[in-house]
């Protein structure tokens, strides 16, 4: 890929998505498009970019999300799941005792694994789940991820990427050559298509929120602005989690770190009102985009 063509795309990314790449992204980019390519039968770079320069509002969606799609598995960074899952998840349950209710939201899920990696921890911390209300919402900017991750169909690479054989056994069964999550723990967790920078309403806020390596890619300007709209949709005294080694702009004034959770942050009370920066990203109409990515609304 030439210089040119990566510097076109990483401008759509800008344009439209709001994120940031750079030089050190170069062969991310160039893979994913690669990719993009094939699958779609292009013959060259050139030919696909002549085509997004028509400005045809699907074609960039389509493209959009491919670049943006993020890399996942089970249990990404073990070591920060496995605290969640033994030391945070009975705290929040004591907490949470008198109300039964706990509310999960998977920013930036990808093809689903961390929004099933928070349900299946879950149900090996929080016993007699009929008595309680566990949401678990998984969102992400991709509709291919998002209809991967409402199938809950894995390959025998991604189901073994994170998880040992007695979490398969437990929570999938095999179909053919793939793994397919049970229905128990499949009807725990909901998936929608959603834009981070979009606006959202909720009936409820959520007491954690992950957001793991999203962040990263935006402008520090966009990154202290989704921080506060971030903040507004957590309840008192909720926590985020962000990526290991995430320096995020603005997380100090809504957030405060807590001590001995790697990359796991307490909401301070809401501040002020989401400013949006002037150079605010394009947002592509559902109506203009193929129905199959046409943002759905939430709860």
């Amino acid at each position: 890929m030439k210089k040119q063509d990566f510097e076109f795309l990483t401008d759509l990314l800008r344009q439209y998505a709001g994120w940031d790449f750079d030089e050190k992204q170069y062969f991310v980019v160039d893979q994913k498009i690669s990719n993009f390519i094939r699958q779609r039968n292009y013959n060259s770079i050139e030919d696909l970019i002549d085509d997004l320069k028509l400005g045809s509002k699907s074609l960039i969606a389509r493209v959009v999300e491919n670049l943006a799609l993020s890399d996942t598995s089970f249990y990404r960074d073990y070591d920060v799941f496995q605290r969640f899952e033994n030391i945070f998840l009975p705290n929040l349950r004591e907490n949470n005792r008198a109300t039964k209710k706990i509310r999960f939201w998977s920013l930036g899920c990808s093809t689903g694994q961390e929004a099933y990696s928070i349900a299946m921890a879950v149900r090996n911390t929080v016993l007699g789940l009929d008595d309680w209300n566990i949401e678990i919402l998984g969102t992400d900017l991709s509709s291919e991820a998002i209809n991967k991750a409402q199938k809950g169909v894995y390959n025998n690479f991604e189901i073994q990427t994170g998880l040992n054989i007695r979490s398969i056994l437990k929570y999938f069964h095999q179909e053919g050559e793939n793994w397919v999550a049970n229905d128990d723990l499949h009807a725990m967790v909901d998936f929608r298509r959603h834009n981070i920078l979009e606006d959202i309403t909720f009936s409820n806020k959520f007491d954690v929120i992950f957001c793991r390596n999203v962040l990263r890619f935006f402008s520090p300007e966009y990154q202290r602005m989704l921080v506060a709209k971030i903040n507004s949709y957590q309840a008192q005294g909720g926590v985020l989690y962000l990526g290991k080694n995430e320096n995020i702009e603005g997380i100090e004034e809504y957030y405060r770190k807590l001590p001995g959770f790697n990359c796991v942050y307490a909401a301070k009370a809401v501040h002020t009102s989401v400013v949006v920066p002037q150079d605010s990203p394009q947002v592509i109409e559902a109506a203009e985009m193929p129905s199959f990515i046409r943002p759905t609304s939430l709860m």
